[in-house]
């Protein structure tokens, strides 16, 4: 399986995911199964294109253009990504009036910041230059612990994680599984917590979307390193374009 099919399987999963967040009303009308197993679909997502990063750093052909492209598209979709995630969750950095809707925008950067920073990481590891490296999971800890990011601290390390295990993919389905653990901590600490003491098998949501993320990681074991078709900026821009798309969707939805 080559990264091309891995970068549109992540797509894919990432697109379902967003539709469900921002059409949540209108699929739980229909079934709540319908909306938690696309929500479950999306956590494939993240730890394929932290792969995807982990990977580039060492198959890029120009590190630097790598870089500018991820800082560029990282600016482009935190609009996209502050607008889409303000439909329903908080804290939100601003609201304004459109046509006599309110519109709330989302105090938190997207994903791209995890990745970037990820990269950033990887790149100086692989440079020899650690402390480069430690600036950038320093900064991930400012974030995290201030405006906030997707994935946070914890998504900069796994793909770190995924870089340094690159060779061995025994070693990389433990990296992914000890990331899921530790971002679904609690609710699996609190099925364990059942499990033993009542001998009630309870599946919440977290265990349920863990279980999905864990599928990801069994993924990655079908990589085989090859680049497969040339995209270009074919992934970059649909993650700020979709975003956009669903949410001119959900504003037109509301406006009628």
């Amino acid at each position: 399986m080559s990264a091309y099919v891995l970068k549109i399987i992540a797509c894919i999963a990432m697109l379902v995911d967003h539709t469900a967040y921002v059409f949540e009303p209108q699929l739980n009308s229909v079934s709540p199964w319908l909306y938690v197993g696309c929500r479950m679909f999306g956590r494939l997502a993240f730890p394929l294109f932290a792969l995807g990063v982990a990977e580039g750093t060492t198959h890029t052909s120009s590190p630097k253009k790598y870089l500018r492209r991820m800082i560029i598209f990282t600016l482009i979709a935190q609009i996209p990504f502050s607008l889409m995630l303000g439909i329903s969750a908080a804290p939100v950095i601003t609201s304004f009036t459109v046509l006599g809707q309110k519109i709330a925008m989302y105090r938190s950067f997207s994903v791209m910041m995890t990745l970037l920073l990820g990269l950033c990481a990887c790149l100086s590891i692989h440079n020899g230059k650690h402390f480069g490296a430690a600036l950038a999971i320093a900064a991930a800890w400012v974030i995290d612990h201030t405006v906030g990011m997707d994935y946070g601290l914890l998504g900069v390390l796994f793909i770190i994680g995924l870089y340094l295990a690159r060779q061995n993919k025994g070693k990389r389905l433990i990296v992914a599984l000890i990331f899921i653990v530790c971002f679904y901590f609690d609710p699996l600490k609190a099925f364990l917590k059942t499990l033993v003491t009542t001998g009630t098998f309870r599946l919440t949501r977290g265990v349920l979307y863990a279980a999905a993320m864990a599928a990801s990681a069994f993924i990655m074991l079908f990589y085989n390193k090859k680049p497969g078709r040339k995209s270009g900026l074919l992934f970059y821009a649909f993650y700020p374009t979709h975003m956009l798309m669903l949410w001119l969707i959900w504003f037109i939805i509301k406006l009628f």
